[in-house]
């Protein structure tokens, strides 16, 4: 009798052990493989702000791509740097009888050429960059076919035909700047290539319903505005 008493507890208590640590009555009581659980939902949700993060600069990214094609009105150009002034880079304290003179110096205002961007094509500019006439651009006339070239290291977040720019081209740079290149006879890169300053991406060509002779439009976007190309770039 004592002996059929063991075995009874010793089979319920093996048939406890295993509901508890392979069933999900591990959640209701804690158990070493609870304990895992706990650490996988913790990696789970590090992956889930990070998909998060990636998903608002996917976001961030459509939107301007929007605005780019869809030529929208700006309200600013800050390619100048004259819209932010940084003072206080400086301050010295003189004493003497009458108490301490402070003395405030203001930072200099940053040189948008300093980012040092490529030339995109050697040509003749034929239009400048006009937010009234709403020509967010410079357009450089060349011969057909020449090389167009990127301004900066980046991405390609667009390559393709658009009605009003035809074969345009779209990169995502470092400081969030991005550079468009409409008007197109070719396109050499594809998108989700990476680019370095410098590199063949398309050919110069007339393509679109905005366009009368083979040249380039080149847009210059800083943080969602559009800038004038001209206060970058030395062309």
């Amino acid at each position: 009798m004592v002996l059929f008493v063991a075995v009874g507890f010793f089979v319920f208590g093996t048939i406890l052990y295993l509901l508890l640590a392979y069933t999900p009555l591990n959640h209701i009581f804690p158990t070493k493989s609870a304990k895992y659980s706990s650490i996988e939902q913790y990696e789970m949700l590090q992956r889930i702000d990070s998909l998060e993060q990636s998903l608002t600069q996917l976001n961030y990214q459509s939107d301007v791509l929007n605005k780019i094609l869809a030529g929208e009105t700006v309200e600013g150009d800050l390619g100048g740097g004259e819209t932010t002034v940084v003072s206080a880079s400086e301050i010295e304290e003189e004493g003497n009888n009458s108490g301490t003179q402070v003395k405030v110096l203001e930072r200099a205002k940053p040189d948008p050429k300093s980012y040092n961007l490529f030339l995109p094509l050697k040509g003749v500019i034929t239009d400048t960059f006009n937010q009234d006439r709403m020509h967010l651009a410079v357009d450089i006339s060349a011969k057909r076919k020449d090389v167009v070239k990127s301004v900066q290291k980046g991405t390609v977040i667009f390559s393709d035909w658009t009605p009003g720019g035809g074969h345009t081209l779209v990169i995502q740079h470092l400081d969030e700047f991005v550079s468009v290149y409409k008007h197109n006879a070719v396109l050499l890169k594809k998108v989700g290539t990476f680019v370095q300053a410098g590199d063949a991406i398309a050919l110069v060509g007339s393509t679109g319903e905005l366009t009368s002779g083979p040249h380039l439009h080149f847009e210059l976007w800083s943080k969602g505005i559009a800038v004038d190309p001209q206060k970058y770039i030395n062309f």
